[in-house]
């Protein structure tokens, strides 16, 4: 490899190979007091409970990349996994399939919603997430104002558990390799960056920004109802409240993962290893029994240091 492709790569993914190397010191050091941690059987648990947080952050590095931020995405978890409880039938796979069309239908329109006002109605994407967030929360709590429901217990087994566990895993694997395809490889993931780096310059040479915008808050909105399903699955219920922290945490994982908060860098794949940053500090927290609101400033202070990091390496 030569010196200029080696300087390439690094300035393109520099960050991802730090983040994740910070990933494998932390992991080991996890190891050290829970000795069963580098065991499949944990490995398992570790990305069923993360899987939907994955699926938001991966929602949230779409439309960071294009230079916006959408606050709302836990809203949207919450109200699907509700849609999803309400409407399955737990007696009949036809019931099932119903069930997840229309969570996967209600996550889209969220996300047009979303993408409408920004795009049509040019208003500032951080205002109009913080004004659905309250419009979806409060619609989830309006049809299930206490945590119930139950699912069909097929359904449930085969995606959290089924093929010995290996289903979220295939799951992760087929939405990661889509996401990742998508954003770094094809004529949208171009556009989406182009945007985030210049939009007026971006719409100069053809590009069009509205369309790809919007689409961008329909993909997030898409992502969010999958992580609803799956949390409806976990559960064997649902939850109004169980969006709270979603939206925060991805973005959190998002800018550790390497993604810029002012648009057009980034990689899904950065994502992934901020996700796991986060559950196994919060594991670790639980397991030493640190109260949960210093979870919060534990977040808080990754989240600086990750910002931090980026500029340094942005600077060198």
């Amino acid at each position: 490899m030569k010196v200029s492709d080696h300087k390439n790569f690094w300035d393109r993914h520099g960050h991802t190979v730090i983040i994740y190397g910070f990933l494998f010191i932390l992991m080991l050091f996890v190891s050290v007091f829970n000795k069963d941690f580098f065991t499949i059987g944990n490995f398992k648990n570790l990305l069923r409970s993360s899987f939907p947080l994955l699926m938001v952050g991966f929602g949230q590095t779409i439309i960071i990349l294009t230079g916006g931020i959408d606050l709302s995405l836990g809203g949207i978890v919450a109200l699907c996994n509700v849609v999803c409880v309400m409407l399955m039938d737990t007696e009949s796979y036809s019931g099932v399939v119903f069930s997840i069309i229309a969570s996967l239908v209600i996550g889209l329109v969220c996300g047009a919603v979303n993408g409408g006002m920004v795009t049509k109605g040019k208003l500032a994407p951080i205002i109009v997430t913080i004004a659905t967030t309250a419009i979806f929360d409060g619609t989830a709590l309006l049809l299930m104002p206490k945590p119930g429901g139950s699912v069909h217990r097929g359904f449930a087994r085969f995606l959290t558990r089924g093929l010995g566990g290996a289903v979220p895993f295939i799951l992760f694997l087929i939405i990661l390799f889509l996401v990742r395809d998508i954003t770094n490889h094809r004529p949208f993931g171009k556009a989406l960056r182009a945007i985030g780096g210049n939009e007026n310059a971006a719409y100069s040479t053809g590009i069009r920004v509205v369309k790809i915008k919007f689409f961008a808050y329909c993909t997030a909105g898409l992502l969010c109802a999958v992580a609803g399903i799956f949390l409806s699955a976990q559960m064997n219920s649902a939850d109004a409240t169980i969006g709270k922290n979603y939206a925060m945490n991805a973005i959190t994982a998002t800018v550790v993962g390497g993604t810029a908060m002012t648009g057009a860098v980034g990689d899904p794949f950065g994502t992934v290893a901020g996700v796991f940053i986060i559950s196994i500090i919060n594991n670790m927290l639980n397991l030493f029994g640190v109260s949960s609101f210093y979870q919060f400033v534990c977040q808080g202070i990754i989240l600086i240091a990750a910002l931090s990091l980026s500029a340094l390496h942005k600077r060198r």
